[in-house]
């Protein structure tokens, strides 16, 4: 049974999510047909959502439908996740700019204290490297992660900004990231690192470093995303109509 709850409109986003997560980590390998019963039985839902949710995939081109028979694979290459990344880096280190002369106490607090989580996760997983591969850890890497931007996003005070970024997350998550870290720590700290330096100099109220180091740090982690992508995709044979 599938933890999703709310409107059809909900349903079907939080399914465009799982689905697209699934797709571009190779879960679901490129070729594959996804048939709208089956989906609809695993997540616990009716067909209405599944159905829309397909459209929103099949207008990303991660899928094609056919009529009568259901969605084929396409998936995300490196290539579109490195160029997304691109217009993604550039969009957030201008937000980041912004919210250097913009951002107010309530924002300052949660990006902060989502770099707090962001460290503590990393020392829990030093402990017990184990736990990096548990779903729990791996939510909670990714609630640290979309809290820090989205704050910073929201300081930036830019509607169009906002509105740009979350388009760009609907095509490809943010935290879809977390695949390439996990099972490497040093690539986690220096993930950690990356957030504090923003946060720093957003605080500091310098923007132009905020920019810079916001571009850089989306980059490197569209860059190890589509490395890992890459990886994972070549070990996955297509699968034959």
């Amino acid at each position: 049974m599938s933890d999703l709850t709310g409107s059809e409109g909900s349903l079907s986003e939080g399914l465009v999510e799982k689905l697209q997560r699934r797709i571009i980590t190779g879960q679901i390998p490129v070729g594959t047909w996804l048939r709208h019963g089956a989906i609809a039985d695993e997540f616990g839902t009716s067909r209405t959502p599944v159905r829309e949710a397909l459209r929103v995939l099949h207008a990303q081109g991660i899928v094609t439908i056919v009529p009568n028979r259901g969605a084929r694979v396409n998936g995300h290459s490196g290539r579109d996740i490195r160029d997304i990344g691109q217009v993604r880096a550039e969009l957030e280190g201008l937000a980041a700019e912004l919210a250097a002369t913009r951002m107010d106490d309530e924002h300052q607090e949660r990006m902060i204290l989502a770099v707090r989580d962001f460290e503590a996760a990393i020392e829990d997983y030093k402990v017990d490297r184990d736990r990096m591969f548990k779903p729990e850890a791996a939510q909670r890497w990714r609630d640290a992660n979309e809290t820090f931007h989205s704050s910073i996003v929201a300081a930036s005070g830019n509607p169009q900004i906002v509105a740009s970024i979350a388009d760009l997350s609907r095509r490809l998550p943010r935290n879809l990231s977390y695949s390439a870290y996990a099972g490497n720590t040093r690539a986690l700290i220096q993930n950690l690192r990356e957030h504090d330096a923003v946060a720093q100099a957003i605080t500091g109220k310098d923007g132009r470093a905020a920019r810079r180091l916001m571009v850089r740090h989306v980059v490197a982690s569209m860059e190890a995303t589509a490395r890992w992508t890459e990886h994972h995709n070549t070990l996955r044979p297509d699968v034959a109509p």
